[in-house]
């Protein structure tokens, strides 16, 4: 009679039982405390030495995955019993100014605010504060909308007490950068006008002129014409100037992309606020070991990664076979991003210098020869993105997701049509839309051009990399023989069949 090994997993609290299945344990049995995810190594009460391997139960009923068919199925499970993100919505939030509490007309320097308050902080935020003081000396005056003349002092307090950032102030080098296009256009305005005033005036003798006829206002005019919700106070300042108002206006983040964008970072720091650039190479001691390792650090980030990606409505919403593409075939150009986000200056195994986290990853790296600088390629990628992002949450994030919904990024001749295409496109026009309202909100329209043109030819440079450090490990997994010892998350990552 042959026997039959299968698997099984058994949850209990029942110490008894627990000591029973120790005791009877042959080498192909794990016994693991759920509370710290760790493998029991002794039934001893008072024996705490355990050894990490949260890895273990996920890859439990994972291995020995012959195709894409188990990832797949864990890709397409309901969402329902996850932790669903709570999302922001414009009728869920109170419209009013955190300061003052009157109407507020979207996010400013990173608070809900009305345009009275976004000006006085505009004015105010880097003054000398022996220039401001207390009217009654105490420090706690009302600053709310119905008082026609607040503290000064006590105002300002509150704006940065709620959270203001001065960060988003601009300079007065990026002010002038932010005039010199409208006054270029107000000046083609003014050109096209006069050349228009002479036509009519030439041509009244023989056409007749309506009085009825409507003044068309340009961008920046319409601006202007929208004086009434900037602080009425700016008026009886004599350094008021008008170059401010437009300033004022044209810094405002719209309440819906605002809303947009906080959801993707709320759900991005939910995932990764925590992450720690833990190095992915911690056992070398061989060829085997060191892949398995590394599956085993980025099939966990993978997991997390797709984690983000669920709370996102547009990749929800999609065809099953549609997002298992879009994972299968961008998730690991969506690597060195995670990488620029957990990047630390000191320690890091993608600096240059020799501590011992990058002396580690150097000679995982030569343990298969190493000879197309793949290793340098990627860290001068992360640098890169470090530098061009500032490790900024919501940014990665953005780029994430037009990363993920970028079809054909991988360059593979494999990668089958997707069912809805259309669907993905409009998820990538949408985000590539908010990154764009994004960097114009805090840079300007000058600043935050040559920005994205940066940023797009970083993802060049990323579907590079990635390209040829998957060729490279890819190649080592099955040339090692170690494709059924990795999850399947990796495998089809690693396009292995």
């Amino acid at each position: 009679m042959m026997t039959t090994h299968g698997k099984m997993l058994i949850i209990t609290s029942d110490e008894d039982l627990i000591r029973q299945a120790f005791q009877k344990k042959n080498t192909n049995t794990q016994v693991i405390q759920l509370d710290n995810n760790k493998p029991i190594t002794s039934i001893n009460n008072n024996d705490n030495n355990y050894m990490n391997n949260i890895d273990f139960l996920k890859e439990l009923s994972e291995l020995n995955s012959k195709n894409d068919q188990i990832f797949k199925r864990a890709l397409d499970s309901p969402h329902h019993n996850q932790s669903k993100q709570v999302k922001l919505s414009k009728k869920s939030l109170n419209l009013n100014c955190a300061i003052c509490g009157d109407h507020a007309i979207g996010f400013n320097y990173d608070v809900l605010s009305c345009a009275s308050c976004k000006a006085f902080f505009l004015r105010n935020a880097n003054l000398n504060s022996r220039r401001l003081r207390c009217v009654t000396g105490e420090g706690k005056c009302s600053v709310t909308h119905e008082m026609q003349r607040k503290c000064p002092r006590c105002r300002l307090d509150r704006c940065l007490n709620v959270g203001m950032r001065k960060d988003y102030l601009l300079t007065e080098e990026e002010k002038q950068r932010r005039k010199k296009p409208i006054k270029d256009k107000r000046t083609i305005s003014s050109t096209r006008s006069s050349t228009a005033e002479f036509i009519n005036s030439a041509s009244t003798q023989y056409l007749p002129v309506s009085e009825d006829v409507p003044q068309i206002l340009n961008d920046t005019d319409r601006l202007l014409v929208d004086i009434d919700q900037v602080d009425k106070n700016m008026f009886d300042n004599r350094n008021f100037d008008l170059n401010q108002v437009k300033d004022v206006l044209l810094e405002t983040l719209s309440v819906e992309d605002w809303i947009s964008i906080e959801n993707v970072r709320t759900a991005f720091l939910s995932v990764f606020e925590n992450a720690h650039a833990d190095c992915a190479c911690n056992n070398i001691s061989d060829r085997t070991n060191a892949l398995i390792s590394w599956s085993q650090f980025v099939s966990k980030i993978s997991l997390n990664l797709i984690k983000y990606f669920r709370q996102i409505d547009e990749f929800e919403n999609l065809h099953n076979d549609d997002r298992f593409l879009l994972i299968k075939y961008n998730l690991h150009s969506i690597l060195p991003i995670f990488k620029c986000f957990i990047y630390k200056p000191n320690n890091d195994c993608c600096s240059f210098d020799n501590n011992a986290a990058a002396d580690k990853q150097r000679r995982f790296f030569m343990l298969f020869g190493d000879s197309y600088g793949i290793r340098n390629g990627f860290i001068n990628l992360v640098h890169s993105l470090v530098k061009l992002t500032g490790q900024d949450p919501t940014l990665l994030s953005l780029l994430m997701l037009i990363v993920l919904f970028t079809p054909g990024l991988s360059m593979n001749i494999e990668e089958p049509l997707l069912k809805d295409p259309l669907a993905v496109h409009r998820a990538q026009n949408n985000y590539t839309q908010l990154l764009w309202n994004y960097l114009i909100s805090k840079q300007g329209e000058s600043q935050a051009c040559k920005h994205f043109i940066q940023l797009l030819s970083a993802m060049f440079q990323i579907r590079s990399v990635s390209k040829n450090s998957q060729e490279f490990i890819r190649y080592q997994m099955i040339s090692s023989n170690v494709v059924d010892q990795i999850a399947p998350v990796m495998q089809s990552v690693l396009h292995i069949s």
